[in-house]
């Protein structure tokens, strides 16, 4: 099964914050980059884990220096994704601050992004349902399989986000352990058919470690959510005053369409669903937008832009060079 696209319309709301708090957004990002900056540099690529040759940097964004692997053509950031780096990130500096980002709008979020992809999940997936959530934040994906009536659970390293979510969640729960913890706790797991990694997979160490476990499990089906090297990004790298959505912060490294393709291969899985859509051109405009010098420019933009973006995005997805790709692997 292949998907296409999906409007603006249904998420614009959800992702105006980008616009409103562009200044806020950004300074957490070069702060995170500041400390990704201090680590030791990367010897292997986060994909196929062969040596990076490459001695010159393709491109550089937000100070970091990024290279294609010459093996598998995955993007890396310049710096490894320390274990330090990590607790700090994904533990340590998710307080209650950064759990407001995940109050607002919650139910709206759960309604438009999330209910979707069960929705696509129940098309691949025909038979019943049991699924185990990794990196599930403050459990919106959990909400909207429990609106479904799919049972599951997830884990998720932040405290507060899994203080969060078991909150909003009535029958379906968080579990709250260090992403490093995990794999002992899903071996003893023989009911659930579906592992998911919604904008997960991209932020561990060692993504391949969770790989391998699926191909050794019970599990029958991996649902991925990949962020990819695509136009965003380019964009991204041109625009100093706007917040980087796609690559800095805890994206260190980024999928292509050729990466995804190595790590099917050399797994021996199959792509039994797939769904492209991305934001590149709502990104695009939104570095229009909060880089307008006047109102009346930004008027001019909404009146003549923003009706277009569905369309152009169209054009994108259907290319395979969007900024987000949803994946249902088979063993």
């Amino acid at each position: 099964m292949r998907k296409y696209s999906k409007s603006f319309k249904d998420v614009f709301k959800i992702k105006k914050n980008f616009f409103d708090e562009n200044k806020k957004n950004l300074k957490n990002i070069l702060k995170i980059n500041s400390v990704y900056l201090k680590q030791s540099k990367r010897k292997k690529c986060k994909n196929c884990e062969k040596k990076i040759l490459n001695k010159e940097y393709l491109f550089k964004s937000f100070k970091i220096e990024y290279f294609i692997c010459e093996k598998c053509n995955h993007v890396n950031g310049k710096y490894e994704d320390s274990k330090k780096f990590c607790n700090w990130l994904y533990q340590e500096n998710k307080g209650d601050e950064y759990k407001f980002n995940y109050l607002h709008n919650y139910d709206l979020r759960v309604k438009k992004i999330y209910i979707p992809k069960v929705e696509f999940l129940r098309k691949v997936v025909k038979k019943k349902i049991n699924l185990v959530d990794i990196g599930c934040g403050g459990g919106h994906f959990l909400k909207a399989l429990e609106k479904k009536n799919i049972s599951a659970y997830g884990f998720e390293p932040s405290y507060s986000l899994s203080k969060l979510g078991n909150k909003k969640l009535k029958k379906n729960k968080i579990i709250n352990a260090p992403l490093d913890k995990i794999l002992n706790k899903l071996s003893h797991d023989s009911s659930s058919s579906v592992i998911s990694f919604i904008g997960v997979l991209e932020h561990l160490r060692h993504p391949n470690k969770f790989i391998k476990f699926f191909k050794k499990s019970n599990f029958k089906y991996m649902y991925l959510t990949l962020p990819l090297f695509s136009l965003s990004s380019v964009f991204e790298n041109n625009f100093s005053n706007t917040f980087p959505r796609v690559l800095g912060g805890g994206h260190t490294h980024l999928y292509t369409k050729e990466s995804i393709n190595y790590l099917i291969k050399k797994n021996k899985l199959k792509i039994v669903g797939e769904w492209w859509f991305g934001s590149d051109v709502l990104d695009i405009y939104r570095s229009l937008v909060v880089n307008s010098k006047s109102s009346n420019y930004e008027m001019f933009l909404k009146k003549n832009f923003y009706q277009l973006l569905d369309k152009l995005q169209e054009i994108i997805d259907k290319q395979h060079q969007c900024n987000e790709v949803q994946l249902i692997l088979k063993k």
